[in-house]
């Protein structure tokens, strides 16, 4: 054993990492607002317990115990030093990139490297190659919207993006449906993202709008993200089941990480799910959903949030093709505000009922 290898100089250096990993997530955690990222750092502060547990065995235990003991703490040292890279690494991505895949091709040089090579390419892509959103498809939209309540529509967004706020869940579930026939009958995608619920139910009540002949036609067209169970499924293995059987309706699951940027990455895996899917030279107009996207604000924050939020209407507008729409529900009427000054129309079917001073009253309209 070196004269460094020792249970003092091990406990030394557990506690020093304890002490760094403690220090980076009260800052993560405060001074970003991203809460939900310290239970990253459970993991590796179990790891690093086992380790003093076993340095304190190697000082107690008579030989060859001890040393045994105080090697075994060295390598969990080590395996948590290793872990805690990886931690850090994950945090880089979530805040620099707003993504949470660990893949190669997301690592920082590789990256740019990645942005540099495309500057010089002339060909069109998949991505790049849209066909735009016409204007029969757009006339529908908005007939469809105007008959389902009273909205307010803003030309100077291209009338690209639809901001929702409903009372309870499942209000706008009709609403939905016949957005997602409107572009499922042209030949176009659906990509429905949910928070709040699991997938299956909006799903399921698409399906029970459509004859067996209609649905096997249409199922392909269809991608489901998944960000409830992975936030608050916990355990119960109800929402395994339900997924299993989402997958027997041919309907293309995917579970999202967990966090806003993990949101964010099922949401582009979702974007080149569709490419798979419809096997298109050109990007079909999509339909894209979020629900409830704010209930993940009780793991992380508004802050982040309002981040997604700003990052999404934006760049998919930009991306064109797309049709974003935004359904949320028990949300303060300060992020409301966020939200709808980013879409092009609003829709609120929320009732007339008194609500917290942070909002106003607003008249009933149609349920959707």
């Amino acid at each position: 054993m070196g004269p460094l290898l020792t249970p003092s100089a091990l406990l030394t250096a557990t506690a020093a990492l304890m002490a760094f990993l403690l220090g980076l997530h009260t800052l993560v955690g405060r001074e970003r607002k991203a809460p939900y990222i310290i239970n990253s750092v459970f993991g590796v502060f179990l790891l690093c317990l086992i380790a003093v547990m076993s340095d304190v065995l190697g000082a107690l235990l008579v030989e060859p115990w001890g040393s045994w003991a105080t090697w075994t703490g060295a390598l969990l040292l080590l395996a948590a030093v290793v872990s805690t890279a990886y931690v850090v690494f994950r945090i880089t991505l979530r805040f620099v990139y707003f993504i949470d895949d660990p893949h190669p091709k997301h690592w920082p040089v590789i990256r740019h490297w990645r942005a540099w090579r495309e500057r010089f390419k002339q060909s069109p892509t998949y991505s790049h190659d849209t066909l735009s959103i016409d204007d029969e498809l757009t006339a529908k939209i908005i007939a469809l919207l105007g008959d389902a309540g009273k909205c307010d529509l803003r030309e100077e967004l291209g009338l690209r993006s639809l901001a929702v706020a409903i009372e309870h869940q499942g209000q706008a579930n009709a609403l939905l449906v016949k957005l997602a026939e409107t572009f499922l009958e042209r030949g176009f995608s659906v990509q429905y993202l949910t928070a709040s619920r699991h997938p299956i139910e909006l799903v399921a009540y698409l399906r029970s709008n459509m004859n067996d002949a209609t649905w096997a036609e249409r199922r392909k067209q269809i991608v489901t993200i998944d960000a409830f169970t992975p936030h608050f499924g916990f355990i119960d293995s109800i929402y395994r089941r339900k997924a299993r059987e989402l997958e027997k309706l041919d309907v293309h699951y995917i579970m999202s990480g967990r966090t806003f940027a993990g949101v964010h990455t099922a949401a582009s895996k979702a974007f080149n799910q569709i490419k798979v899917q419809l096997k298109k030279d050109h990007r079909q107009p999509t339909l894209v959903i979020y629900e409830d996207t704010y209930a993940l604000a009780d793991l992380e924050s508004p802050e982040q949030y309002r981040i997604f939020v700003r990052h999404v209407l934006p760049s998919e507008r930009m991306w064109d093709g797309m049709f974003t729409a935004f359904v949320e529900s028990a949300q303060p009427e300060a992020d409301w505000r966020v939200l709808q000054c980013y879409a092009s129309i609003r829709i609120d079917f929320r009732d007339g009922e008194v609500r917290p001073k942070a909002r106003t009253r607003r008249a009933g309209t149609a349920e959707g």
